[in-house]
């Protein structure tokens, strides 16, 4: 089964709203240029090894991402996949940047 879900809140996106604490911690500012793209670079990167972990598929596009659980036999089981890795990107942002994270909110997608 195929079950997906919407990430309403700018998190796994283009406007990930982390990237500004992202900005700070994942670059020096010895060598300010491209600090912005090098730290969008880092935390994708910690973020797809999170979304390769849990096997979620992402895509995005400029107005939503949609998180796509596969292989599992129930919605409620696909519901328990999105909660743990919602909780593990929650912990990844409190201990690579060191700050609680805005809230994520992530959302069955009814098509």
């Amino acid at each position: 089964m195929e079950v997906e879900f919407r990430v309403m809140t700018g998190h796994l996106s283009r406007v990930d709203p982390e990237i500004e604490p992202a900005i700070d911690k994942l670059t020096s500012a010895f060598w300010p240029f491209g600090r912005r793209k090098r730290a969008r670079k880092k935390l994708e990167e910690k973020q797809n090894h999170l979304l390769d972990r849990y096997g979620i598929e992402k895509h995005s596009n400029p107005d939503f991402t949609v998180l796509k659980v596969t292989g599992v036999e129930t919605e409620e089981e696909a519901r328990e996949v999105i909660d743990s890795f919602k909780e593990d990107l929650e912990q990844l942002y409190r201990d690579e940047l060191d700050f609680d994270p805005s809230p994520i909110k992530i959302v069955m997608k009814i098509s």
